[in-house]
C-alpha cells in the first residue's frame, strides 16, 4: 500500500471541528443547512431541495504513483450504510448507487467533490446527520489518520435539517383571506354606519288615503315612498344597508326618509310638496300631513 494520503477534505463552506462527540468522532463537520418542504395543496406540490457543499481533495505524489484509490460510503451514526430511500446523495451532480462511490488518483490527482443530498418529503422532520466512511482503500493515511492502526474509518460528518413549512399557495390564500376578513370587519364595524347611517327601530303608519305601514330596524338605511317597484341589489343591501320601498300609485313623486339624530327621521319631499306641521325632521309619536300634488297623505311616526 502507498504511504501517501488522500483527502485533506478542505470544506469550502463552514467547516467545523467537532469536539463534542457522543459518537467519539473527531473530525471535520459541515452543516448543509435546512431543506424545506411542504405538503401538496390543490395544484401546488413541493419541489425537492438539494443541499450541497464542496470538498477539496488531494492525493500526494506517492499515492498518484501507486495509482491509489478509495471507496467511500455514506453511513449513519451506527456506522451502517444508509439505506433510507427518502434520502439521496449526489457526487458532482450525479446520483450515486448504494450510497457509496470510488475516488481514484488515476482519475484526478486534485479536485473538488460537490456533495449533494436530497431529503424527500417522507423523510422524518427535524435534525439529521451522517458520515462519510472509508470502505475499501489502498492507502495508509487519510487526514493524517493511520488506517493501519486506527479503527476510525469516518472521515467527514454532515448535518442537515428537514423542515415542514406551510404550502406557499395555502399560505398565500390564508393571508388573502386574513386581509379580506380584516377589510370586511373594518367596513362593517366602522365605515358602513359612518357612510350609511341606519334607523333605530320604528314604524311609519299610513292613515290616509289608504291604510298601511312601513316597519324598519337597525339595518335599514332608507325608506322610499314611490309608485314604481324597485329592487335593491343584494350586494348593495349587504354592504350598505336595506332600502324599504313602499309602493303605491298615490306617490306621483318619491318621498325619501333617512335616519337623523336620535329617534328623528329626516324627510325629503319633492319640489312643490308641503308637510304640516312644517318640519325637516319627523318626531316620534307625531302625526303629519303631506300635500303631494292633488293627494293628501296622512302619516304617523311611532
Amino acid at each position: 500500500m502507498s504511504k501517501g494520503l488522500l483527502l485533506l477534505l478542505l470544506v469550502s463552506f463552514f467547516v467545523l471541528s467537532s469536539c463534542e462527540n457522543k459518537e467519539n468522532y473527531i473530525g471535520p463537520t459541515t452543516d448543509f443547512g435546512t431543506a424545506e418542504y411542504y405538503k401538496p395543496f390543490l395544484f401546488s406540490k413541493s419541489d425537492t431541495l438539494r443541499l450541497t457543499k464542496s470538498l477539496n481533495y488531494d492525493f500526494n505524489d506517492h499515492a498518484v504513483e501507486k495509482e491509489s484509490s478509495i471507496k467511500i460510503k455514506f453511513v449513519d451514526t451506527a456506522q451502517k450504510i444508509l439505506s433510507d430511500k427518502n434520502i439521496q446523495f449526489y457526487i458532482n451532480g450525479e446520483l450515486i448507487k448504494d450510497n457509496q462511490f470510488d475516488l481514484k488518483s488515476t482519475d484526478s490527482e486534485k479536485g473538488t467533490l460537490k456533495i449533494g443530498l436530497e431529503l424527500l418529503p417522507d423523510y422524518p422532520d427535524g435534525y439529521t446527520s451522517g458520515f462519510l466512511s472509508i470502505s475499501n482503500h489502498s492507502l495508509d493515511l487519510v487526514n493524517n489518520n493511520d488506517l493501519k492502526t486506527s479503527s476510525e474509518k469516518r472521515i467527514f460528518k454532515w448535518e442537515a435539517n428537514h423542515k415542514l413549512v406551510m404550502n406557499p399557495l395555502k399560505k398565500s390564500l390564508f393571508w388573502i383571506a386574513v386581509i379580506v376578513i380584516a377589510v370586511l370587519l373594518t367596513w362593517f364595524l366602522v365605515f358602513r354606519n359612518m357612510l350609511h347611517p341606519k334607523f333605530k327601530k320604528g314604524k311609519i303608519q299610513i292613515l290616509s288615503p289608504y291604510f298601511g305601514g312601513v316597519s324598519f330596524n337597525r339595518n335599514t338605511k332608507l325608506v322610499v315612498f314611490t309608485n314604481t317597484f324597485k329592487k335593491q341589489k343584494i350586494l348593495n343591501r349587504i354592504f350598505t344597508g336595506k332600502i324599504i320601498y313602499e309602493v303605491n300609485s298615490v306617490y306621483s313623486e318619491d318621498i325619501i326618509l333617512r335616519p337623523s339624530r336620535g329617534n328623528k327621521i329626516k324627510i325629503k319631499l319633492p319640489v312643490g310638496a308641503r308637510i304640516k306641521p312644517s318640519v325637516i325632521n319627523l318626531e316620534k309619536f307625531s302625526n303629519y300631513s303631506i300635500k303631494l300634488n292633488t293627494e293628501k297623505i296622512e302619516i304617523q311616526y311611532s
